[in-house]
């Protein structure tokens, strides 16, 4: 029970911060974030076409400093409409406001009167606690258009923009509800009806589309806001041309004089004009450098709807399902994947996702999250390796529990006590790679005063191999009494062969030691030959002619004998020893164990046994223990 309730526990633990972690994503807490990642893509990307038919006329440096003040006097507006007018400009959009009388409006007004294509603005006052409406609201008209201008202009919107938290301008609101009646934006009303659509006669869903008819629409954000589409950086994507250069070309032109700017160059043009000299207060931060001058901000919109070339941004629900097909994959491919393919994996994923949000961008105008997807991918991968590791530690845990139980049932088929047999002094000494190992070694008291000593090695390592040896340890008890060395080693082959499924198998050597005529006699499976050093000090190694492996196939074994006196020394081992390795991967082998023998065959068994494991450990340092090492000596 507990078991379930510590699983049910942990679901509610996860769902609660998903929920969290997707509520975050869904109210775009970290927008401001997600807007760097916006303006990195517009910088990534190429230039942008735009509507040869736009213009701007902008109100700079040269302008004020030739007509000498600023404001610029109304009469110059009313010469400009003028001169656009004669010249057959499409339509004149003003990005300039006129919110009180001044001298020469008179003759500003005159000009207006005369077109129907002229644009002015007034600004509103917007109530910031409608922006989390999809429809902006207004309080007043805080620069509303004076009245005579108002009286003879067709078209009027407001110019209002709205700069984002970071102070960059990336989109305009669409419309705006003031009182009971919607307000078009007057980029929006210009470009609409240019296209031969008028405001009045658009379907208008708020926070969705403006749907112009069946086969167009104008995509908008939540709160009704088109996003700014910048063709290029300011001075790349327009044509400009100079507000003074213009006024000057028509004056020379009524006077028949040659003009500066051929004004023919303007039939059929969408004239804006705007103040960009540098203490314009009109200029903003934008996505692609740090002062983009308003009125590129209206062309840039206007461009877009002519040439139905928009943004969209990916609305929070579509990226929440962004977010859980990314987390589910992070969590899929780290639980699955060994740790350094799945750290690797993951930055393929985010390389990969990244790479997809500014193509996405780049050629289809396309704009999903990326911040907050690739700071919680990480987030993920961070948990779920801790996951699993937690859970490789308890999995290392319970094995370890069960290996310390297996070694002590290993242990349970050794020796319990060294015998003392006949004058022999024995002692084993073993230490393991694994917490269970496949050496082995066995004592067996016979009749007249023999005694039976036993050494084997499985091949492998770990469980496989303490199993198997725990079989043959088995199998030796019941057969080691049954005849001479060489039959109980070719019976044990035997056993061992028809009962054998594993493909593993032990060498091993048995000796039995007469002490009563100082006599033993040995037999080898393909186990390391036993060093035998006499009472007077020589040396042999013991080996057998015939002896293969047990637990393979049947095979041929053969076994000889040797006279000992008293401080004769046999030393077992196996292959760990001879075979032990130091860091620059030298070995052992067998002469530096004969030199440590020879230097202690006065020594006790226990003493030589000891020495033999000491000189190993030194000799191997820091490197790691690949093998078994177990050491049996016999002294006479």
């Amino acid at each position: 029970m507990s078991y379930y309730i510590a699983k049910i526990k942990y679901a509610v633990l996860i769902t609660i911060s998903a929920a969290i972690l997707l509520s975050i994503s869904y109210f775009r807490v970290f927008d401001e974030f997600e807007f760097s990642t916006l303006d990195f893509r517009f910088k990534f990307r190429a230039d942008q076409p735009v509507n040869k038919d736009i213009v701007i006329i902008h109100i700079g440096d040269d302008t004020i400093d030739k007509l000498g003040q600023w404001p610029i006097p109304r009469k110059y507006h009313g010469i400009i409409v003028d001169a656009l007018h004669a010249a057959g400009a499409k339509e004149i959009i003003f990005d300039v406001f006129f919110s009180e009388a001044a001298k020469g409006d008179g003759v500003f007004k005159d000009a207006i009167k005369k077109t129907d294509n002229t644009y002015l603005p007034y600004i509103f006052e917007v109530d910031l606690k409608s922006e989390k409406n999809s429809c902006l609201s207004a309080t007043r008209v805080i620069a509303p258009l004076i009245e005579p201008l108002r009286d003879v202009c067709k078209n009027t919107g407001f110019i209002n923009i709205q700069p984002d938290m970071d102070g960059k301008v990336r989109s305009v609101y669409a419309f705006m509800k003031y009182g009971n009646n919607i307000y078009p934006q007057m980029t929006v009303l210009a470009a609409l009806n240019s296209i031969g659509i008028p405001f009045e006669e658009v379907q208008i869903i708020p926070g969705k589309r403006i749907v112009l008819d069946k086969k167009r629409e104008i995509p908008l954000g939540e709160h009704s806001e088109i996003l700014v589409n910048y063709p290029a950086k300011w001075g790349e994507a327009f044509r400009h041309y100079s507000y003074v250069d213009i006024l000057q070309s028509y004056m020379l032109g009524l006077l028949g004089k040659e003009p500066v700017v051929d004004l023919e160059e303007l039939k059929d043009k969408v004239c804006f004009i705007g103040f960009t000299a540098a203490a314009s207060p009109d200029a903003h931060p934008s996505p692609l450098e740090p002062l983009y001058p308003g009125v590129g901000v209206h062309a840039s919109i206007y461009n877009s709807i002519v040439r139905e070339d928009f943004l969209y941004r990916v609305n929070r629900w579509g990226n929440l399902l962004i977010l859980i097909i990314m987390w589910l994959l992070t969590a899929f491919i780290t639980a699955k994947s060994r740790k350094s393919f799945a750290f690797v994996s993951i930055g393929l994923i985010i390389a990969a996702y990244a790479t997809v949000a500014i193509a996405l961008f780049c050629f289809m105008g396309i704009w999903i999250d990326v911040f907050y997807p690739i700071v919680t991918i990480v987030g993920v991968y961070i948990f779920s390796t801790f996951k699993k590791y937690l859970i490789e530690t308890r999995t290392r845990e319970i094995m370890e529990k069960e290996l310390d139980i297996a070694k002590d049932i290993q242990q349970s088929f050794l020796p319990k006590e060294i015998p003392h047999v006949g004058g022999l002094d024995i002692a084993a000494n073993m230490v393991t790679a694994r917490q269970v190992g496949g050496d082995l070694y066995d004592f067996i008291e016979l009749e007249n005063g023999r005694f039976g000593v036993m050494m084997g090695d499985v091949s492998g390592k770990g469980v496989p191999a303490a199993l198997f040896m725990a079989k043959a340890s088995s199998v030796f008890k019941t057969l080691a009494r049954q005849g001479s060395v060489s039959e109980v080693v070719k019976n044990m082959n035997e056993k061992l062969t028809s009962e054998n499924s594993s493909n593993l198998f032990v060498t091993l050597t048995y000796m039995i030691f007469d002490t009563k005529a100082g006599r033993v006699s040995f037999a080898s499976g393909g186990h390391n030959p036993t060093l035998y050093i006499s009472s007077d000090g020589e040396a042999e190694w013991l080996k057998v002619e015939d002896g293969m492996p047990l637990g393979l196939i049947e095979g041929v074994y053969s076994e000889d004998s040797r006279e000992y006196k008293s401080g004769s020394v046999f030393v077992l081992y196996t292959d760990g020893v001879t075979e032990a390795m130091n860091l620059k991967e030298e070995m052992f082998e067998e002469e530096k164990l004969l030199e440590v023998v020879k230097g202690m065959v006065k020594s006790t068994s226990q003493e030589i046994a000891e020495e033999i494991q000491k000189k190993v450990s030194e000799f191997a340092g820091r490197a790691k223990q690949h093998d078994d090492i177990t050491v049996l000596v016999v002294k006479a």
